[in-house]
């Protein structure tokens, strides 16, 4: 299909054909030089001198990692915030192509290369297509998106909330077809929440267990009574709700009874409601094997990003621009959503926002997220420069009112 920008944007496409194969290089560039969440010293040059080569020089960094770019139309506007995360994960990069990963270990394997190189092609664009918006806009190239704790926290901590009306965001997504772009009301990401439990007892003989606590048989009670809870206790149509044990390790021989016993698993959740009525159960049957077997459970949680909430005005705003603007440019859905976490929820939280999905599935057994063969077709990064190009001339405050 060939694709077009609005009528009010027909003179910047040439212009623009120049710019995406500048962006398309600099992906490549970014795919070859992963670095890890906190430690994107180098990938912070590479992006400030991409934008300087189009002429823009005041990056604000308040960190030693990642920063953003500030485009004033007009004083005294409230700005529209574009998010582009920029580590990479720990990860053995597998591809054979030209662009694979020269960092040992280091991948991008979640597309945030992708998302950083959109985000600083449109700051290209804005700069130097003779675009104006409605509303300011911060382009904010974030660190740290992966881990616990994420990055999110300390750019909102440094201000980049600061005169924010609404905030987008992107994630490219094997599962959605190359072309296709998910913009979905409500939850998109769930929360994700490490559970670590470590199981204290006597210990004992393997032949005499009917004399002390078996901490494995212990544990997979609380496996099988935990999971109850989740699938008989839960409406997921009203809380989505996920558990899943992933670790369990007792290492004392094979004729022993061990003393200690670590369990740890993943809670997936999308409200807070569903979260503390969890806990509450949780903690019970924690209680209960603790005082039925005289042993003590250690339960610690180290809670990821809260849920991403798209705010439904905005979704519906950019929907309509897009159907105005360019009608049978982009193939959109509105019912796509992830278990998975991301620490755009954090903007989420304090103001209207929008985690849009660029489909980038080109065939059926494409590799998945987080995996060593993932990868992102060069035309995905097209069809988020030209969405989020289409949109931002357009997108008004009054939208959420």
């Amino acid at each position: 299909m060939k694709r077009t920008f609005p009528e009010a944007l027909q003179s910047f496409q040439e212009q623009f054909e120049n710019i995406l194969s500048k962006v398309v290089e600099f992906r490549q560039e970014l795919h070859q030089h992963p670095e890890l969440s906190w430690q994107e010293v180098e990938t912070t040059r590479r992006i400030r001198r991409f934008l300087e080569s189009f002429g823009i020089t005041r990056f604000h960094q308040p960190t030693e990692t990642g920063g953003w770019v500030d485009f004033v139309f007009k004083e005294g506007a409230p700005f529209v915030l574009l998010r582009g995360d920029i580590d990479a994960l720990p990860i053995q990069d597998a591809k054979d192509v030209p662009y694979k990963s020269q960092n040992p270990g280091v991948c991008h394997a979640c597309g945030h290369d992708v998302h950083t190189a959109v985000a600083a092609g449109v700051a290209a664009a804005v700069q130097t297509g003779g675009i104006r918006l409605p509303l300011n806009l911060r382009v904010l190239f974030q660190p740290a998106e992966e881990p616990i704790p994420a990055g999110a926290p300390k750019m909102i901590e440094s201000g980049v909330l600061k005169d924010v009306a609404f905030a987008l965001g992107m994630h490219v997504d094997p599962r959605i077809p190359l072309g296709t772009i998910s913009l979905t009301p409500g939850w998109v990401n769930m929360q994700s929440i490490q559970l670590d439990l470590l199981f204290e007892g006597p210990g004992g003989h393997s032949s005499r267990p009917s004399e002390t606590a078996d901490l494995i048989w212990l544990a997979s009670r609380l496996i099988q009574d935990s999971y109850g809870i989740i699938y008989r206790e839960f409406d997921w149509m009203k809380f989505p709700i996920m558990l899943t044990f992933t670790e369990i390790e007792a290492k004392e021989g094979y004729n022993i009874i061990p003393k200690k016993l670590r369990l740890t698993g993943t809670l997936r959740l999308t409200s807070t409601q569903a979260k503390n009525r969890f806990y509450m159960r949780f903690r019970n049957l924690l209680q209960e094997l603790e005082s039925e077997n005289h042993i003590m459970i250690r339960f610690i949680k180290k809670e990821g990003a809260p849920p991403v909430h798209n705010n439904p005005r905005l979704i519906r705003a950019l929907r309509e621009i897009i159907q105005r603007e360019t009608p049978d440019q982009f193939h959109v859905i509105d019912n796509y959503r992830s278990p998975g976490g991301d620490d755009f929820g954090f903007y989420a939280q304090q103001v209207p926002s929008a985690l849009v999905r660029l489909g980038i599935q080109t065939r059926d057994d494409q590799p998945g997220l987080h995996t060593q063969y993932f990868d992102a077709p060069p035309e995905v990064i097209e069809v988020g420069l030209r969405f989020f190009l289409t949109v931002l001339p357009f997108l008004q405050q009054e939208v959420l009112q």
